[in-house]
């Protein structure tokens, strides 16, 4: 009966509904979408903007839209990403087996099982290895530090400026606090905290 139902529904939706595929099929009601299978079982009530295509970002996922935030469903319907995220961006874009995303207009990382990495936190994450292999350099407001390839932070958010590593020196990086200079190591160690007004190498005779 239940099915029946359900085939009823969708042959009075069939203005707003459109196929996903050979098994599944998205409706809509007031203006908010759900999904059904192809035998009529209903896996999703109408409660989302928009749903997208299964596989189209991850395999066996479908973006979801709510409110204006995005999150995942799987192909029974279950929520596997809340819809949270302002942003969800490509998976393996910025790191491997993560997808940035940004919450409340801080930035973090989910992985592929939907799990937080990196709490949203962040006013910017730049690429990873762009200044030393495995880190990525964050941002909070005007402070700068860097997460690791495990979402772990591995150089504080306190310095104004770093500089990228190995430019004067193998293993070190210039940074830059409160308007004084000193150095750092790929450990993220203070070889020399910033106490001085300029730092640069000395020109050697050839």
């Amino acid at each position: 009966m239940k099915k029946i139902m359900l085939a009823a529904l969708i042959c009075a939706m069939t203005t707003s509904s459109y196929a996903q595929d050979s098994d599944y099929f998205v409706i809509k009601q007031d203006n908010l979408v759900g999904l059904v299978d192809s035998d009529g079982n209903q896996l999703v009530a109408p409660k989302y903007q928009d749903i997208g295509k299964f596989d189209l970002e991850r395999k066996d996922w479908a973006r979801i839209t709510k409110d204006s935030l995005h999150g995942f469903i799987n192909k029974k319907g279950v929520e596997i990403v809340e819809p949270k995220y302002q942003k969800i961006e490509a998976f393996g874009e910025m790191q491997k087996d993560w997808a940035r995303v940004l919450e409340d207009n801080k930035y973090g990382f989910i992985g592929r099982d939907g799990v937080t990495t990196v709490v949203p936190a962040y006013d910017e994450i730049e690429v990873f290895d762009q200044f030393r292999k495995g880190w990525a350099r964050i941002r909070i407001a005007d402070k700068y530090g860097f997460i690791d390839l495990q979402g772990e932070l591995v150089v504080p958010v306190k310095y104004h400026e770093i500089e990228n590593f190995h430019v004067y020196k193998k293993n070190l990086a210039v940074v830059k606090l409160d308007g004084k200079y000193g150095l750092i190591n790929i450990n993220g160690e203070e070889t020399l905290p910033p106490q001085f007004d300029t730092i640069e190498p000395l020109e050697e005779d050839k």
